[in-house]
């Protein structure tokens, strides 16, 4: 490919690139040369494109020290940070890693590899912007040539999922002979231990041969961490602050029982105050004297607690505790291309990836209170600890009780194993002005997930008729580990052609006309015991769907002048059960010099529905803290006549549902930028971008659906024995007030998000003589604006800078939106040696109370610390109380590390590197909303913003053979 030489070349120089799988053609003998790149389907030589498309090098990637394509997306400043992680378990997540451009969510971040999609991964999450998961564990990071990031709206190019940008995935090709390499890495503790090899392979030249082989195979294994052995954070402050590990307590619950006596005959309320404790509960101390301790508030307990001052029997959960589970990786690729004739070319590419991850749990519990148990099409019989009078476990005569139990002899913990397989069969090749291609794609993955050492309820439900804790613990029958298997493919053909014809005072018209025919499958299958209900406490995801995908687009480019041309594209597509959907977009460019050019962009966007929010079924799940109006006063306090306490804070089941009266999300998205070359050494790109999603798909409200229980029926599933429901004045029995079991939540369209900002991006080359060379890049987002409406009409807040749902309490987002976002790197290179540097830079996210709603401070407060009586509301979280002494700006702290690397190629076929990441070992921020209790996810940090691993080295060398 001949690239004109003048400023508008930057994209390449920049790393910046333009089209998806542009065809190039020799002017001699018209041979295709492919070549993978993001943006269009349009042809282009050597010129900047309209949009804003950025690209992390084969140098970029070694630079920045990451072991995992997951790690990586964490060092580009336009990725948001709700983003889904690995390192422990993440509940419906579990397992999987993804990528969120502009924090608009995984959803709308369209993930290619070699410029066609990926299949979503086998998961059916319920949290908002989770419902499509494209697993980034799956790309092996060895294998990759470079990455290209669309930073804008691009459904009229790719369709659904692009409203935020695309990813394309690049990896190596055309390789000839054989690289073996090898890598480790720890940290200066020992700690976050890595160990992999990789291997590529390639044979032919496909000009001179007529064809070219070539495999790629990566294996990985990471190390199990435990979270007391994380302290590459403000370790200090979190032990003082949150009163955790500064005592050996674990956990009140262990295999030395605290039982609870009933509050009255048949009422099943084992509730215990400090008040009464002393007649009311029973803790048994026949441990070990070491596990022995005495409850205080320095263990984390609340001041209520009624294990305040009381010996109680320990159990260490801490040791399962993990800052990174145990993992291992394993990847094979291949690519190879045929040359049929001078005009035509067949390609295959085969791919297999399997990732294994085992999170470690501590064994589980019972308790006094009624646990919602779940079959595959609703709810079971619940159950509850009731030991009968006479009970050996029970020590009051006079009375029943309950009981918080651990079976210490049962596995806690789960693993999940994640496989892939992808097939792509294809020809390219030119026709008279035309070039064009064609492939057959089929990409499945798999997912087995394993949940060690749940309670089988035919068994436990021997506990209240008599049979002892001991007993019951010995049985074989009562621990079951549940084994889920599932699978989602997608099998696509696609065909396009691209060509040029006419002439305008800028060249040439290009054109580009596609289809698209896509069939896409998912299918989760329970575990039977849990299906039918027999297993204690676990929800189901039980889905099977499948639907096609219909979808045509064109392109054109119009070089109105010399310096100016027009771009459009337009897409149709086509879902099953929806309604035809047309998206445009235009761009333009102008170039008054080779100095200077500006472009634009307008485009919109859409989102459809994910498959499994269109199909009937999908993940329970547990609610809390739900009002129950048909039980409780308007005070939503005082239970009604034979409803309880329980009613008005009310815990139990709760499932999305398919909802057929679902419509794409839609987004408009403006960008316009600045291109700036003073000197042939010096690039400078500057663009302003906004983007807005409406009608956003989300799960309905709990409380809607209670509130509107007459008008929506079958939302809500009640107890149906008359003996517990509401009773009139009278004291005859309300039909259909029975005890609340489960609410259902369609997903429905609500709401819209906006933001705004600049990213801004330069690059310095210099050659020094004898002294080698230099390269410089600086990348950087600047987010001046996000809101967030949770339903149409809303008031829409500006949170950047800030956590959304504490700055606007009345959002239930907890995405965290930096400002800035800027990573810098540098490499210098001479002879045998070159030496990269990098700085990467988060800046603060404030954790103020700005709004609520409709209502607007005067005075902000901070959602932790002491409350004070100027406090806007009543509700601060005052569990820890001397936080804003040591966080007087109430904000998590913004982070600045810096890496450097080294690479030898002095000895034959040998090339040693050595990068160390976090040079001056900065601490990751503390974060108060992160270890507060000793069941949080992570441990006072947060791993969307920063990472624990201290100061961090990698190895590796690699042989060539040639």
């Amino acid at each position: 490919m001949q690239l004109k030489k003048s400023v508008l070349a930057v994209a390449l120089t920049l790393a910046y690139t333009h089209g998806v799988q542009a065809q190039t053609v020799s002017s001699q003998d018209k041979e295709v040369e492919s070549v993978y790149v993001t943006g269009s389907n349009l042809k282009r030589v050597g010129k900047e494109g309209n949009s804003p498309v950025s690209v992390i090098t084969a140098l970029d990637i070694k630079a920045s020290g990451a072991s995992t394509v997951a790690e990586l997306m964490r060092t580009v400043p336009s990725m948001g940070t709700d983003n889904n992680y690995d390192t422990n378990d993440g509940g419906f997540s579990r397992g999987v890693s993804t990528a969120s451009l502009r924090g608009l969510s995984s959803t709308s971040t369209l993930i290619l590899l070699n410029g066609r999609r990926m299949t979503p991964s086998a998961y059916a999450d319920p949290n908002d912007g989770n419902s499509t998961l494209y697993d980034l564990n799956s790309i092996p990071l060895s294998a990759l040539d470079r990455v290209e990031i669309l930073k804008d709206g691009a459904s009229a190019v790719y369709g659904s999922d692009a409203i935020g940008g695309v990813i394309n995935f690049i990896t190596k090709s055309n390789f000839e002979g054989l690289k073996l390499s090898a890598r480790v890495g720890a940290n200066d503790n020992n700690n976050f231990g890595r160990r992999g090899a990789n291997a590529f392979w390639g044979k032919g030249d496909v000009e001179a041969d007529g064809y070219n082989v070539f495999i790629a195979a990566d294996i990985s294994k990471r190390d199990r961490v435990q979270r007391s052995d994380a302290t590459d954070i403000e370790f200090d402050q979190y032990k003082l602050l949150n009163s955790r590990y500064a005592t050996p307590y674990g956990s009140t619950v262990s295999a030395s029982p605290s039982i609870y006596r009933e509050t009255a005959p048949g009422s099943k309320n084992f509730a215990v105050s400090q008040a009464n404790a002393a007649t009311r509960l029973v803790t048994r101390v026949n441990c070990d004297p070491s596990q022995q301790l005495v409850g205080t508030t320095a263990m984390g307990l609340p001041r209520t607690s009624v294990f305040i001052n009381r010996t109680f029997c320990n159990y260490d959960t801490t040791k399962f505790l993990e800052a990174q589970s145990e993992g291992e990786d394993g990847s094979v690729l291949s690519r190879g291309v045929l040359k049929l004739n001078s005009t035509t070319r067949a390609f295959a590419e085969v791919a297999y990836s399997r990732t294994e991850r085992n999170y470690t749990g501590a064994p589980i519990t019972i308790g006094q209170s009624s646990v919602t148990n779940f079959t595959a099409t609703g709810v079971g019989t619940p159950f509850q600890a009731i030991l009968p009078i006479g009970h050996p476990d029970n020590p009051f005569p006079d009375a029943r009780a309950s009981v918080g139990y651990r079976f210490e002899n049962l596995r806690g913990g789960t693993q999940t194993i994640n496989t892939g397989i992808r097939t792509l069969v294809g020809l390219e090749g030119t026709w008279n002005s035309w070039d064009w291609n064609t492939g057959l794609l089929w990409n499945q993955s798999k997912k087995k997930d394993t949940t060690y050492g749940r309670l089988y309820l035919p068994t436990l439900n021997k506990l209240n008729t008599g049979t002892s804790l001991a007993q019951l613990a010995a049985d074989p029958t009562l621990g079951h580990d549940v084994v889920t298997d599932n699978k989602a493919s997608i099998l696509q053909w696609d065909a396009k052609a691209n060509t040029e014809f006419g002439h305008l005072p800028g060249g040439p018209v290009a054109f580009a006309a596609g289809v698209e025919v896509r069939q896409e499958k998912i299918k989760l299958n329970p575990d039977e015991l849990v299906a039918r209900g027999d297993i204690y406490g676990l929800a189901n995801t039980a889905i099977d769907g499948s639907r096609d995908v219909k979808s045509a687009f064109v392109e054109l480019r119009t070089p109105l002048l010399k310096s100016l041309e027009l771009e459009f594209a337009g897409r149709v597509d086509k879902y099953e059960n929806l309604k035809r959907n047309f998206v445009p977009k235009i761009g333009g460019k102008w170039a008054p010099s080779d100095m200077f050019a500006l472009r634009g962009t307008y485009a919109k966007g859409f989102r459809a529905p994910g498959l499994t929010q269109v199909t009937p079924g999908g993940a329970q799940f547990f609610l809390s803290g739900l009002y129950d109006p048909k039980r409780c006063e308007t005070d939503e306090s005082t239970p009604k006549p034979g409803a309880t306490e329980v009613d008005c804070n009310k815990s139990a089941a709760g499932t999305g549902g398919a909802n057929p009266n679902l419509v794409p999300e839609r987004s408009k998205s403006h960008s316009i930028g600045l291109i700036i070359s003073p000197t042939s050494n010096i690039d400078l790109v500057v663009d302003f971008w906004r983007i807005r999603k409406e009608g956003e798909v989300i799960l309905g409200s709990a409380f809607d659906a209670l509130k509107n229980e007459d008008s929506n029926p079958g939302l809500v599933v009640r107890d149906t024995n008359p003996v517990n429901f509401v009773t009139d004045a009278s004291g005859k029995p309300i039909p259909g007030t029975g005890p609340l079991l489960m609410v259902r939540e369609p997903w429905i369209n609500q709401g819209s998000s906006e933001v705004r900002g600049v990213d801004l991006e330069a690059r310095f080359r210099q050659s020094l003589g004898a002294w080698g060379s230099v390269d410089t890049k600086v990348s950087s987002t600047y987010t001046s604006h996000y809101s967030i409406a949770g339903t149409a009409g809303d008031p829409e807040h500006n949170l950047a800078g800030s956590n959304a749902g504490i700055t606007d309490w009345a959002l239930s987002s907890g995405l965290d939106i930096p400002r800035w976002k800027t990573t810098l790197t540098a490499n210098w290179s001479r002879g045998d040696h070159s030496v990269s540097a990098n700085v990467n830079y988060i800046g603060p996210v404030s954790l103020l109370r700005r709004y609520d709603g409709t209502d607007t401070f005067a005075q902000p407060f901070c959602h932790y610390g002491t409350a004070k009586p100027t406090d806007a509301e009543p509700d601060r979280n005052t569990t820890i109380p001397l936080y804003e002494a040591y966080y007087p700006k109430c904000a998590v702290n913004s982070w600045t590390t810096v890496g450097m690397g080294y690479t030898y190629t002095g000895f034959k076929n040998l090339s040693l590197s050595l990068n160390i990441q976090n040079l001056f070992d900065k601490k990751a921020p503390y974060d108060p909303r992160y270890g507060a209790t000793s069941g949080a996810p992570l441990a006072g940090y947060n791993e969307g913003l920063h990472n624990n691993y201290g100061r961090y080295f990698t190895f590796n060398a690699t042989y060539t053979f040639y």
